[in-house]
């Protein structure tokens, strides 16, 4: 690739980055010798110029005629990561501004309610699983109950079909966000299945108060039983999908609006819930 192509990916111009590449090699240069050795048309010279140095890759001399000078390499380039780490922040900010703007206007339009009609949706592999915990706890307005069965530390641990080093603490970073927000979560799971990494994550929460609210809305107790199932404000319900060709393996999940069927799951987790063994969440 030559220089010029590579500057070009850089976000340079076909014109800049001649202009630059040029002078590289030419040296102090005036405006008319540079468009003539660079091709550049004498009506876009200045405009280059001017943008080049702006982007922190050119130099001038106040003179009469001017003349240029291309920074060293360097240097340049280090100056053009940098107006390019600018102008993203500031695009950022902007794009933030205009998404909170947004967000306000659809916050006003009253939405038909759907919570006695049935929908479902599917995720399939771990990166959409993993994308819907936080999706998940976004639209959870209350309460989470969430049962993992006994099998599930196997399958982490030796199938490998979902990496518990990415699961895991997604997991667990989501479950504190949503308890900070006021957020009731119960959760049945196996032994030893995350808890050690929960506790350890709360008590790395420097403020007490705050500490004190998540250890307040996540109660946790111990079962070991064969259910899978994550039930969200009794209406929504996330329901893992096995691998037919190798059953002990995640596929996907399946995502369900259906407040009749949730409220059976709901049934069956109190009766678990009832069976269970509370954890003290204190290190």
């Amino acid at each position: 690739m030559d220089n010029e192509r590579a500057l070009r990916d850089l976000g340079l111009t076909k014109y800049e980055a001649s202009a630059y590449a040029t002078l590289l090699k030419e040296g102090i240069t005036g405006a008319q010798d540079l468009s003539r050795r660079s091709d550049i048309p004498v009506g876009k010279i200045y405009e280059v110029l001017s943008n080049l140095n702006n982007m922190g890759l050119v130099e001038f001399q106040r003179s009469r005629p001017r003349k240029y000078k291309a920074v060293k390499p360097k240097i340049a380039l280090n100056n053009l990561y940098n107006k390019k780490e600018e102008d993203t922040k500031n695009e950022l900010d902007d794009f933030k501004l205009k998404v909170a703007e947004l967000e306000t206007r659809f916050s006003d339009i009253s939405q038909p309610e759907h919570t006695e009609l049935q929908f479902w949706s599917t995720l399939i592999g771990e990166e959409d699983i993993i994308k819907n915990i936080k999706n998940m706890l976004d639209e959870t307005e209350k309460e989470i109950l969430h049962v993992k069965p006994a099998k599930l530390k196997k399958i982490l641990q030796k199938e490998k079909c979902i990496d518990p080093k990415t699961f895991i603490p997604t997991v667990i970073d989501e479950f504190i966000k949503a308890a900070e927000k006021g957020i009731k979560i119960k959760t049945i799971i196996p032994e030893e299945l995350f808890l050690s990494a929960l506790k350890d994550k709360i008590e790395q929460v420097d403020d007490p108060v705050l500490r004190a609210i998540i250890k307040k809305n996540i109660d946790v107790k111990i079962l070991d039983c064969e259910y899978d199932f994550i039930l969200i404000d009794e209406y929504i319900t996330h329901i893992p999908i096995p691998d037919p060709l190798t059953p002990k393996k995640i596929f996907g999940e399946l995502k369900v609006y259906d407040r009749e069927y949730a409220g059976k799951l709901k049934d069956k987790f109190d009766d678990l819930w009832a069976k269970g063994q509370r954890i003290d969440m204190s290190p």
